[in-house]
């Protein structure tokens, strides 16, 4: 038997697999990642991508990568989102908060982080989340509410921040 015949005869094609393959495959990489990997392969992949994935964590994440996610997945769709503002992405929140207005695009969101967040985004950003019906888990790392107004997250069943000791913005309900 020739190489080519023993190829074709034994060589499984990846668009072959099931679905539930992919799935779980998706389990195991982030979103940013997984967009990035099988976007625009065929629409079996565009399906399942949109329907599927749902977490997207940018930090750490080039321009490139980021461009690409938010260009090419449905925003409206995500369940959870983490951005960050470090070393690796400088002005990533700014810019996210630009392009997407937080209530207009990611209202539906059930989990949040936001990760060293500048001051000057704290009380524009935090002020936006009244709208998120749908929001259980926050987390703010760096953040100094001393000119933050309290609000009410009724669904919220986690918060994790970070910051300075001008907290009573915070109230329990």
């Amino acid at each position: 038997m020739s190489i080519s015949t023993y190829i074709d005869n034994n060589f499984t094609l990846l668009e072959a697999l099931p679905n539930e393959i992919f799935l779980e495959i998706f389990q195991y990489l982030n979103g940013v990642d997984t967009i990035y990997a099988f976007s625009q392969l065929n629409n079996r992949f565009q399906h399942l991508l949109i329907k599927y994935v749902k977490t997207f964590d940018f930090k750490s994440i080039t321009k490139v990568k980021f461009d690409f996610v938010t260009q090419h997945h449905d925003i409206h769709r995500w369940r959870s989102l983490r951005l960050s503002e470090d070393i690796e992405t400088p002005g990533q929140i700014g810019l996210f908060c630009q392009l997407f207005p937080l209530p207009k695009y990611i209202s539906q969101i059930q989990s949040l982080s936001i990760l060293n967040m500048k001051p000057k985004f704290a009380k524009t950003v935090l002020s936006q989340l009244i709208s998120f019906d749908y929001l259980i888990s926050l987390t703010v790392t760096t953040i100094c509410g001393e000119n933050i107004q309290p609000f009410k997250l009724s669904s919220l069943k986690q918060l994790v921040f970070t910051g300075c000791k001008h907290n009573n913005w915070i109230k329990v309900c």
